[in-house]
């Protein structure tokens, strides 16, 4: 659920990523070969051992999960920044915003049986794909795979969507990045956020 204090907004359900930089290098070798007096008939032959080039560590980003309030629903949690405060409290729907961005997180059903299955669901009940663009997949709580999309239907917030399987249970997390105002987060700073939000997603047996 997404909501502003100047407007209230909600957003119900039908019931963040990290890149890797690899850097790789090779040894550099040289040899050398000089030759002796052609007349004596003692070829004179020198090398050298391989010298090793220091190879870089991969650098992986850093990604700080939020540690703000714990928002607790069935079977997960997850952490609010720590400038959201609450603004809908269903009891199996919590959701939580500052001026900038929001999250809810509620659990959710699914017939399907599979990650795909439950994205295909969902976006069937909820607009169709015309409305809710499918993106890659993401990862949340470092180990949960999720699908992820995107609703495309207001100006005013970026709304994402991403639906999480475990088991025999389903939750659904929406963050939204508002836009067009005067604070609004940059792109960088909006995937920031939620991969920071992504990152803090744990199943009760974590």
């Amino acid at each position: 659920m997404t909501s502003r204090a100047s407007r209230p907004r909600l957003a119900l359900s039908s019931a963040v990523a990290a890149g890797v930089l690899a850097v790789t290098a090779g040894c550099q070798w040289s040899t050398g070969e000089s030759a002796g007096d052609p007349d004596a008939g003692t070829p004179g032959t020198t090398s050298t051992s391989p010298t090793p080039v220091p190879v870089p560590e991969p650098s992986t980003p850093v990604v700080e999960p939020a540690d703000g309030k714990v928002v607790k629903v069935p079977g997960a949690s997850m952490r609010a920044l720590r400038t959201y405060k609450r603004v809908s409290d269903y009891g199996i729907v919590q959701g939580y915003n500052d001026s900038q961005s929001a999250l809810t997180l509620s659990p959710n059903l699914t017939l399907g049986t599979s990650i795909d299955g439950y994205a295909k669901e969902w976006i069937r009940d909820n607009g169709g794909p015309k409305v809710m663009e499918r993106q890659d997949n993401a990862v949340v709580g470092g180990k949960y795979n999720a699908w992820h999309v995107i609703d495309t239907r207001d100006d005013n917030e970026e709304s994402h969507y991403y639906g999480v399987m475990f088991l025999d249970s389903a939750w659904l997390i929406n963050i939204a990045i508002y836009q067009g105002n005067p604070d609004s987060l940059t792109p960088e700073e909006g995937e920031e956020v939620i991969a920071s939000l992504l990152a803090s997603f744990k199943t009760d047996l974590d």
